[in-house]
């Protein structure tokens, strides 16, 4: 069980975190943005720190409801940990939309795979696809 949370602190820890106000500022000024059915991701590829990085942006527009809300992020925050290692130095944003609240993991996962494809995002050791996000160590 230790492990497991070691993986979940590796991939969203406090450092992998965009925290402050000049983060989301420069993605809004130099990031790229495409919608999919599930979620929007804004992707900053040369980020100045050098690190992978993500935010979640669930606002009360998304729902009124904090278990909506939370299960979004429960969702995203999965979601990043399963492609964490696939990732280069880029800082990400995610954000739901309103197919997200009937959406599984998977639904989730492809919807990231494919606006990941479409914005050049994951760098594969072998340049070609990854096996079953669950199977990476």
């Amino acid at each position: 069980m230790a492990e497991n949370s070691n993986q979940t602190g590796m991939a969203f820890g406090r450092d992998a975190r965009l925290r402050n106000r000049w983060q989301l500022d420069e993605m809004r000024a130099s990031g790229r943005k495409m919608a999919g059915r599930t979620c929007v991701l804004i992707i900053y590829k040369t980020p100045p720190d050098g690190m992978r990085r993500a935010a979640f942006l669930i606002s009360r527009r998304y729902s009124l409801k904090a278990v909506e809300r939370n299960r979004a992020r429960r969702l995203f925050r999965e979601a990043f940990r399963q492609i964490y290692d696939w990732l280069p130095p880029v800082w990400l944003i995610l954000v739901p939309r309103q197919r997200m609240k009937n959406a599984k993991l998977d639904d989730v996962m492809e919807d990231i795979r494919q606006l990941g494809d479409k914005l050049n995002l994951f760098d594969f050791p072998d340049g070609g696809k990854p096996c079953e996000p669950s199977a990476t160590p």
